[in-house]
Formats: structure tokens, sequence, C-alpha cells
């Protein structure tokens, strides 16, 4: 029996933790489980905190599912067919999900086995408080984000259970077991939705106070001050905790170097260009061609079958996932057929939006957010809070409490950034928006637009418990179905309802 626990789940994770080699740490890159008593030296302790980043490229994570899986979910594409990939996801097929739970409890665990041995790290010379900080603060802001990741995927925001289906949250893990025997003891339950927002938010709280804002050396692609706070602001917004997300907001918009990083509608469509995107308040790198995702499964092949903007005439990916017709309409695109383009509006987010190449079949109009900016087809570095999502959740929060003027400014710095002839064809419908239903339906709008393709919609739905195009959000199908192996092999992890 106990072979069999230890093959499967959750306690594989942890075992793999306890049982990695020391050697693994003199491998490059350095992105290894380490054995607990391996992290003691600086350098040991850097290698596996680089472990921990390098796991948010996995596929499952921020590689491809938790943008194309969220966006497949959701309400804003349709499948292709040309690859036979992201097909049962646009169709809510029951099952066909998220499957970060393995990558991000692998994650978890390192960063368990590393905050336990930075107190006991006897060094010459001593670790400095700075030191400390620097090493800890990345790990608790990191632990946060694999823990709201696993929420968003399997479980429900707070006070969004459905009655009858809600099964709380997900396991909590904050010490790793070393042994093989503690592990095997080591079987958590589900804790309460509630509770897994409190470890997210006190590990942000930590994060907060221990880091830094060096733009120079960490932004964007490490774990800031900012970064912290931005993804506090997010999570006090799927709790609906709307003053704490404008504390939040306004701490990250106040920092001097992040309002003069939205980019303008002259440079919008150049961000996308560029190795490090400038509106990136945090973001995973891809730092050379061995981390490659490859064309499988890559963003660049998920959503477009172009090797370069503009040049239909040379095939690249398979581009599974494209814009619906209300996305057309959203984006401000006239489509006759499946991709003809006869007009744009000016709002400059519908330029990242283009015919894409026949040679995989029939052409369709695909998005062109991401094109192997890294030098390579298929390597880009990915964006996860960018600076435009902060004024929209401070927008959003805003509005929900009552303060319509402020609200209505956040929309409009967005707006202006992305409407090229604004005057005249948006501002007189926003000094419209001077009661709450309206002023909150353009917000969530623009949310729509702005990150379209890159997985909030799928989210979004989902926290505010709103139907898709195909199902209810009553329906099971709004949580991924958790690891069979993981409910198999514990007893105490009750599977989502409906599988």
């Amino acid at each position: 029996m106990t072979k069999n626990i230890l093959r499967f789940g959750l306690l594989l994770l942890i075992a793999v933790a306890s049982v990695s080699c020391k050697k693994q740490l003199e491998v490059q890159p350095r992105q290894s489980i380490l054995l607990a008593d391996a992290l003691n030296s600086r350098e040991n302790i850097d290698a596996a905190v680089t472990g921990v980043y390098s796991r948010l490229k996995s596929l499952r994570v921020y590689g491809r599912d938790m943008l194309a899986v969220a966006e497949a979910l959701a309400d804003n594409a349709s499948f292709t067919n040309k690859s036979g990939r992201l097909v049962n996801e646009n169709l809510n097929v029951a099952g066909a999900s998220f499957a970060n739970w393995q990558t991000a409890y692998f994650a978890i665990a390192e960063i368990n086995l590393i905050l336990e041995a930075i107190p006991k790290l006897n060094l010459v010379p001593v670790v400095s408080a700075a030191e400390r900080n620097r090493w800890e603060g990345q790990l608790f802001f990191l632990r946060a984000l694999y823990y709201h990741d696993l929420m968003r995927a399997y479980a429900y925001e707070p006070g969004m259970g459905v009655a009858g289906q809600d099964r709380g949250g997900v396991p909590v893990i904050l010490t790793t077991p070393t042994t093989v025997e503690a592990a095997v003891n080591t079987l958590p339950g589900r804790a309460s939705i509630d509770s897994v927002y409190s470890l997210i938010k006190n590990d942000l709280d930590r994060a907060n106070q221990r880091l830094t804002n060096d733009f120079v050396s960490l932004y964007p692609n490490t774990a800031t001050k900012v970064a912290a706070q931005a993804l506090l602001a997010r999570v006090n917004l799927y709790q609906k905790n709307f003053t704490e997300t404008v504390r939040w907001c306004d701490s990250v918009l106040l920092t001097p170097q992040i309002p003069t990083r939205l980019t303008g509608v002259n440079s919008y469509v150049s961000g996308w260009t560029t190795a490090i995107h400038p509106e990136s308040i945090f973001e995973v790198r891809y730092a050379n061609q061995t981390e490659n995702p490859g064309v499988n499964e890559s963003l660049q092949t998920s959503y477009t079958t172009l090797l370069t903007r503009g040049n239909p005439s040379v095939v690249g990916g398979f581009g599974d996932l494209v814009p619906n017709a209300t996305s057309f309409g959203l984006l401000g695109l006239t489509v006759a057929g499946t991709a003809n383009i006869t007009a744009r509006t000016d709002d400059v987010r519908n330029q990242l939006f283009e015919i894409g190449s026949s040679a995989r079949g029939t052409a369709r109009i695909e998005c062109t957010k991401f094109m192997g900016k890294n030098g390579f087809p298929n390597l880009d570095n990915v964006p996860v809070i960018r600076i435009p999502e902060v004024y929209l959740t401070r927008a959003e929060a805003r509005a929900n409490l009552g303060l319509l003027t402020d609200a209505l400014n956040d929309l409009r710095v967005v707006k202006q950034a992305r409407y090229s002839n604004y005057a005249v064809t948006q501002q007189t419908a926003d000094n419209a928006l001077t009661t709450q239903a309206p002023l909150l339906t353009e917000i969530l709008r623009q949310r729509r637009i702005e990150y379209m393709f890159e997985g909030h919609r799928w989210f979004d739905l989902k926290r505010l418990g709103l139907n898709d195009n195909t199902i209810l959000y009553t329906d099971f199908r709004f949580l991924a179905r958790i690891p069979i192996r993981e409910v198999d092999n514990n007893p105490n992890i009750l599977q989502n309802f409906g599988y």
C-alpha cells in the first residue's frame, strides 16, 4: 500500500522533494528539487529559488495553460481543430481543463524546504538581513502565486460557492516532509476557501515587507515589492474586499516608475515585440532556446499560424484558438467570411489580430501577441501582471464602493492609452457613465478587450458568477477536476462535484 501511495499524487511530490541528489545542484540550469540539507550555501539557495521560478514556465502553468486553456474555456475564442488541441477545452468537455496541480505542489514543496533552510544557514560572512529578506520575499510571493492559481483552477472564490457543490479550497502544505516516513503520514485534506485566501494574503504581506523595488536588476522577471502589492490588489478584488483592493492599487500606482510604463497608442503594438513587455509588473522569463516549449503547445502556435506578423505566406504554428465573432465586435474589427478584415476602429489593440496562413487549412483571424519576441519562434516571456490590470482593478473596486468619478478616471487612463481618437469615438459615451451599473459594465468590457488571449476572461466569469456561452455558472465544469491519483490515494481529499 505504501509503495502505491508514494507512486502517486501529492505524496509523490513530497517524497521526490526529500530524496533528490545534492549533485543536481551542480548541473545547469539549476532547476531541480533540492535535498533539504543541500541548501547550505548562498549559491545553493540562489539556485533553489531560481528553480521555483522555473516551474512557472511549465506548459501546464504560464507556458500555455493559464492563458490558452483559460481562453478556450471562456467565451472569447473558437477552436480551429488544425492540430486537435484545445478542442475539448473550448467545448467545455468535463475534465478538459487546468492541470497545474502537480507543478504547483512541486514548487510549494521546494519553497517550504528553502524557507526552512534559510534560518539555519551558518555561513561566513553571516547572512545579512538584506539577503534573507530578498530570498524570503521572493519565496513568499511565489508561494502565494502558486496557491492563487490553484484556487482559480480548483475552487470557488470567497462567497461564490454553489450550494451543494462547494467542497472547499485546496490542501495547504507549509512544511515539506524530508523523510519517506513523514511523507506517508502526510495526507492533507482541502482547507477552507477563506483559510487559503488568508494564507495567500499573509504570504504577500510578508513579501511586501521584505522585497524592494530593484527595477535595474530584478524588474520584472523577479518578484518585487510592487509585484506583491499588485497581486494583493488582485486577490482582494477576488474576495470583493474593495477597500483593500483600492489601497494596494494606490500603492502600486504611487510607485514612480509604474504609471510612466503604461504604453500609449503609438507604443502599444511595439510593446509586444520587445523581449520584456514595458507594462509588465511581473512576467515569466524564458532565458534561452533550451527552454523553448516547441511548436506543439507554445502560446505562439496555440494562437497563430504565422511566424512573423504580416506575412501569411510563411507558416509557423497551428493557430488552434482564434477570436470568435463576439470578439471581433469587441475589438472593433469588421470581418467578412473567416479572414477578411474590411475595417478597424481606432482601438490599437485590434492591430494584434490579423489574417493567418492558409497552409494549415482555412485562414482565420488570429492573435499575434505572442510571436517569438525572444529571438526564436515559440519563445516568449509571458506577462503575468501588467499595469493596465491595476488601473482596471482599481476602477472596478472604486465603482463597487460608489466612487464613480474616481472609477471613471481610472477607466479613462486605460482607454485614452488604447483609442487613438478617444475624444471623438469614446469620450461622449464615457461622460454618460454616471451610474454604477453601466460603469461597471464598461470596466468589465475593457478588461475583456485589454486581456483578450491572456487568460483573464475565464477567471473574471468565475469570480463574478457569470455564465459562459455554453455552460451556466452553476455547472460543475466551472471547476477543474482534481487529478484522479490524488483522490484515489488520499482519502482526505474530496473530488470536485460532478467528476
